[in-house]
């Protein structure tokens, strides 16, 4: 009998979280669930934790891979579900959160690809308390200039789906994901939104959107190179001054950051250069922030 959803969790020394993650996956009640867990060689405790849920557990491995991408699909070349979600190791599930997504796809049958909302938690040393409901990319025009929130961990797609596109892309180390939902909007597929929060997104000094985050837009600009040119011409040249206006604003951050920490002139140098990208960036609150900030100084 083919299981109705497979959950594969990518793992790599967040043996602090994992037992967290794997319990929030095996109490959602799911009775034909495939759960895998590829670990990519820890060297904390993951392999101890983990093999205390072996019983549990559809397969698992803990060897050395070629990221989280990879591991995914290490996950996706065995899994047999109709379809598949995965959460990472230090992320959780609300309860019911995975019945939720398969009811609202069995109310839809026509799609292929769903998300609810996602909360996001910190830790002391990454305070963060935020969460939101899923607001859906209309067109590829909205994804490659970045007018959705919609977080990976309350995501849910056919498997059919993914092997039809070639599941994650392994070159991408950070946004994965959204290069997969543009694949996915290439094909002419649309997000089914879930207006319930299902997932819970951690964040921590180790996890890649509060260490590494600021190395993201230059994943940004390969997913965009690869789909801008499948827009109307028209559509392009909006995107192109969208992604000018995003790139200001986020200079004026820097800026803002400067001036917070006293020095006026980086954040002034900032400032001028984001005006020079995209002069309407002076009307934005990320403008006005780093005035402020500036004043301040």
């Amino acid at each position: 009998m083919t299981p109705l959803l497979t959950v594969i969790t990518p793992s790599y020394n967040q043996g602090q979280f994992l037992a967290e993650t794997m319990d929030s996956v095996l109490s959602q009640g799911i009775t034909d669930l495939e759960y895998i867990v590829v670990d990519g060689g820890s060297t904390d405790d993951s392999v101890e934790v983990i093999k205390r849920y072996e019983e549990h557990l559809t397969w698992w491995v803990s060897e050395k891979d070629r990221g989280q991408s990879h591991a995914i699909n290490k996950g996706l070349a065995l899994a047999t579900g109709t379809w598949v979600a995965y959460l990472n190791s230090d992320d959780v599930y609300l309860p019911g959160a995975l019945q939720s997504l398969l009811d609202a796809l069995a109310r839809h049958p026509e799609a292929k690809w769903v998300a609810g909302g996602v909360i996001g938690f910190g830790t002391s040393d990454a305070p963060v308390h935020e969460w939101h409901l899923p607001q859906v990319p209309a067109t590829m025009l909205d994804l490659l200039t970045s007018r959705f929130q919609m977080a990976q961990p309350g995501h849910i797609w056919s498997r059919d789906l993914l092997s039809a596109v070639g599941g994650f892309d392994e070159s991408l180390r950070y946004l994965f994901d959204i290069n997969l939902y543009a694949s996915f909007m290439a094909r002419g597929e649309r997000c089914l939104p879930l207006q319930r929060p299902v997932a819970g997104y951690r964040f921590h000094a180790a996890s890649k959107t509060v260490a590494e985050g600021q190395l993201f837009e230059a994943e940004w600009d390969i997913i965009r190179a690869r789909y801008l040119k499948a827009l109307t011409p028209f559509d392009r040249w909006r995107a192109e001054q969208r992604i000018e206006m995003l790139k200001a604003q986020a200079i004026m951050v820097e800026a803002a950051r400067a001036a917070e920490a006293g020095d006026r002139e980086e954040a002034s140098a900032a400032f001028a250069a984001a005006f020079r990208r995209y002069p309407g960036v002076l009307f934005t609150r990320a403008a006005a922030g780093a005035a402020r900030r500036w004043f301040r100084a």
